[in-house]
């Protein structure tokens, strides 16, 4: 890593120690916990830099990122992946109005596409078996797929793909890229889950597979605060457009702390990669020991090495038993849906957390005896899209009790966060069967077209 930029900057405004006649108005003073982070809290002051037209250490900063992850150029984002997802849609949409995505997709960029005035056109999505993984999860999109849309869909002028997605599986992007450049069409990547996969072979990151335009959000998976990501370019002349597009969407006063971070997390992947080395070998032990328990477990050979996924439904577990039981044990999960469970581990978790959660995963799996394969579509069955996303958005809406909403048009876009992955998109069909699912996981009104 080089000289820390953007540290080095503002330790040099807290070290000449002005009068502070400007925002923030803590003035660099307030109470614990916040007593030394405020010293670094300024604003676009001279010798911090600006964010959306940065020359100073903010853009050195952007510059070692883009070294580091061996990409063309990268852009800081204080806004989360959020900020990236909403500046790529911008981008692709001088492609074309049409684009083609994965359902496993992050609400945001759906509201982004609505903005946007972009269509989005879905890929088939197939749902795994106990023999591919966990009954239930959806299996990313394959590069058939990918090429079978665009044969399809002609005037689409991007592919988007979530990888990896919430639950670590991978997509086969380097064939999934060939297919796109092959055919004339921009691949966008949702990484969001996946900025520590740099740490690995060079192969696993989606720059590396031949993506167009890339996020990650840094504070995922890296010793980042949350809200400091970065979008990567594979062409550094989309830099300056980009750079307006992230102005459009992006706060005017972002937080020069989540800013500070973000270089934490840099000098983390370049200075230390050695500790995500080892911490995932101790992570596939773990994978590796839940499934010989009876735990469901993701068996695609390639998946992110630091996410664990697993699936308790065949141990015959709710979902309120098994977090009872994880919490007893001291052990608080990212995320506990009705038959898979998810871990998000880092080398800032200590070897005694690791232990207590391993013990947590044998004791709640002691004395079960595994249940037959539960029964599952073998395809993601989407609703007809009545309006398109933009014009459902734009309508007059109104809030109905769910029962009263088949044959209605939804308004809005209705997800659970996390995961963040629309149930139900704007401009679809509510079928009997979507408000079946959406009561059962407790959404009683619902957001309709007027």
């Amino acid at each position: 890593m080089g000289e820390r930029p953007l540290w080095t900057a503002l330790e040099r405004i807290r070290r000449e120690d002005l009068a502070r006649f400007y925002m923030p108005g803590h003035k660099g003073r307030m109470p614990e916990p916040f007593a030394q982070a405020a010293l670094y809290d300024v604003t676009e002051i001279t010798g911090a830099d600006n964010l959306y037209q940065c020359t100073g250490a903010i853009r050195a900063l952007e510059e070692e990122l883009a070294d580091a992850y061996r990409v063309g150029d990268c852009l800081l984002s204080a806004g989360g992946s959020t900020l990236c997802i909403q500046t790529m849609l911008y981008l692709a949409r001088s492609r074309g109005s049409t684009i083609i995505c994965g359902r496993i997709i992050h609400r945001s960029a759906v509201a982004a596409m609505g903005l946007l005035g972009l269509d989005p056109c879905w890929l088939p999505g197939r749902i795994a078996s106990r023999r591919e993984g966990i009954p239930g999860l959806a299996l990313p999109p394959t590069p058939e797929d990918v090429e079978a849309a665009i044969a399809a869909h002609p005037d689409a002028g991007s592919v988007y793909i979530t990888s990896p997605d919430y639950f670590g599986q991978l997509a086969n992007l380097a064939d999934i890229a060939e297919v796109c450049h092959r055919m004339g069409k921009a691949l966008l990547v949702d990484n969001a889950h996946g900025a520590h996969l740099g740490c690995f072979r060079a192969a696993l990151h989606p720059m590396s597979q031949g993506a167009d335009f890339c996020c990650d959000s840094l504070h995922k998976n890296l010793p980042a605060l949350t809200g400091a990501a970065v979008l990567h370019l594979a062409d550094p002349s989309f830099y300056q457009e980009a750079k307006y597009a992230m102005s459009l969407f992006g706060s005017t006063s972002p937080s020069y702390l989540i800013m500070l971070s973000a270089e934490n997390a840099l000098q983390s992947i370049t200075e230390a990669p050695g500790s995500y080395w080892e911490l995932s070998g101790t992570v596939e032990e773990i994978r590796q020991e839940a499934g010989e328990m009876g735990y469901d477990v993701i068996k695609s050979f390639v998946r992110d090495p630091l996410r664990l996924a697993l699936g308790f439904e065949g141990l015959d577990h709710t979902p309120e038993s098994y977090g009872r039981f994880l919490r007893s044990r001291g052990v608080e999960p990212e995320y506990l849906d009705r038959n898979v469970c998810v871990f998000m581990l880092s080398p800032n978790n200590t070897p005694v957390e690791i232990d207590r959660l391993r013990s947590a995963i044998a004791g709640a799996a002691k004395g079960r005896v595994p249940i037959p394969e539960p029964r599952y579509p073998s395809t993601i069955r989407l609703p007809r899209q009545i309006l398109s996303v933009e014009e459902a958005m734009r309508r007059r809406e109104v809030a109905l009790p769910a029962e009263l909403c088949p044959g209605r048009v939804s308004s809005r876009v209705v997800s659970s966060c996390p995961p963040g992955i629309p149930m139900l998109v704007p401009g679809e069909e509510i079928t009997s069967q979507t408000v079946k699912f959406l009561r059962g996981v407790g959404y009683d009104t619902i957001y309709v077209v007027r």
